[in-house]
């Protein structure tokens, strides 16, 4: 017999860290980063003579009359075995009733449509599993785009199982590859930040959300999930030494310069030769923009040291590489370094046999207008168009109530 019950960090860690629809929201790691937000969780799931055949994380915050529930990534099970996912919500049903829940949302992690790389629709999926939903008393929150606060509805992704290092720059696109060669060519370097570093990071988050008109995390957030995720929480940096670039573009404009003399001198001697000309003017052309490099990097120039030009953090879960945020100075955007960035965790994934790069939300919008959707395909990958969130009420009721006192606060 199925048996719905609380479980232990242990059993649901093992359950969640080899289940294949595992992914960072449902770990031990984000249950403690959670708590420390103010929501206090359980691990919940269902048994088969003893044994874990579904997991997930259930989270409650106090609201003014009962409580809010939640579960963000799961359920991790296996959505065709009906006799499991009616012993999970039987169960689930009964737990929030009994635990003063005004209403439960949910959002699965699962797909509604398959799409391609330019988010044209392949075929519906898992309209079976929606329909279950619906039919014991989930609302559907509606099929919306652009995303909304918690799990994105819609995601850009990229299989990576199989491949290698030659294979994934294979599927880049032409450019992304043009401005990855850039950034090696300009000297720009990625490390990981420490944990006194973090301010840094929450610089260039802040000055992007700013421009960009998006909300920020706090400091404490950032340093939260470097404390609960350790080694899985990737602060990476892309960084640029002006001084070392500098000395290595006075010392190219040197050479230019001495091969543009060399054709100045064979021109003398035979003025009409076309492939000399040609050769002046193409080196005339180098020799300007590299001056033009030089006047931007003096002025870019503040120290010694190297500048952080761009940054994002990553999630590394066994079953995928998510990239979560991330912020770039506009001063530096000529020097592409989110492109190193993300070739550098796209390596570090084929590197670690990790079988999928999940470049996370997009809008939905696929008329040309989404500039983080066109930087996301340069890599390559796919569109994923999730279910989104249904929402059960436990008390009809007192949610009419709590629903009308909201919307009266709000418009206050």
């Amino acid at each position: 017999m199925d048996q719905f019950s609380t479980l232990t960090e242990q059993e649901f860690t093992t359950f969640a860290m080899t289940h294949p629809a595992g992914n960072f929201l449902e770990t031990p790691e984000m249950k403690h980063l959670l708590e420390r937000r103010g929501w206090h969780c359980e691990y919940v799931g269902v048994k088969r003579e003893g044994q874990l055949i579904a997991a997930c994380i259930l989270s409650k915050k106090k609201v003014k009359i009962g409580y809010a529930f939640d579960i963000d990534g799961g359920i991790l099970m296996d959505y065709t075995d009906k006799k499991c996912i009616e012993a999970f919500f039987t169960g689930l049903k009964k737990y929030v009733k009994k635990n003063d829940g005004l209403y439960l949302t949910f959002t699965p992690n699962k797909q509604i449509c398959l799409r391609d790389f330019n988010g044209g629709e392949v075929e519906k999926v898992n309209q079976e599993t929606f329909d279950y939903f619906t039919s014991i008393g989930f609302e559907h929150q509606g099929f919306d785009v652009h995303n909304f606060d918690g799990a994105p509805r819609w995601l850009f992704v990229k299989d990576m199982a199989g491949l290698t290092e030659e294979d994934l720059w294979k599927s880049y696109g032409k450019d992304a590859k043009y401005d990855i060669k850039k950034t090696w060519e300009y000297g720009v370097t990625t490390r990981e930040l420490r944990y006194e570093e973090l301010p840094l990071f929450k610089k260039l988050t802040e000055e992007t959300s700013a421009r960009r008109n998006f909300e920020d995390k706090d400091l404490a957030y950032y340093q939260a999930v470097y404390e609960e995720f350790g080694e899985r929480a990737k602060f990476m940096v892309a960084e640029l030494n002006f001084a070392t670039y500098l000395e290595n573009l006075h010392e190219k404009l040197r050479k230019l310069q001495e091969t543009l003399n060399e054709v100045n001198e064979a021109l003398i001697a035979n003025p009409k030769s076309r492939k000399k000309n040609n050769q002046k003017r193409e080196f005339e052309d180098e020799v300007r923009t590299v001056r033009k490099r030089i006047d931007e990097a003096k002025e870019m120039k503040t120290s010694d040291e190297p500048e952080i030009l761009a940054g994002a953090l990553f999630i590394v879960h066994p079953q995928e590489v998510v990239y979560l945020f991330s912020g770039t100075y506009e001063k530096y955007k000529q020097y592409y370094a989110p492109y190193l960035i993300q070739h550098k965790m796209l390596t570090y994934t084929v590197e670690n046999n990790i079988p999928k790069y999940n470049f996370y939300g997009v809008d939905g919008v696929f008329d040309g207008s989404d500039g983080v959707l066109k930087f996301k395909q340069s890599f390559g990958g796919h569109v994923e168009e999730l279910m989104g969130n249904f929402q059960w009420k436990a008390k009809p009721m007192k949610y009419a109530l709590y629903h009308a006192l909201k919307t009266i606060k709000e418009k206050v």
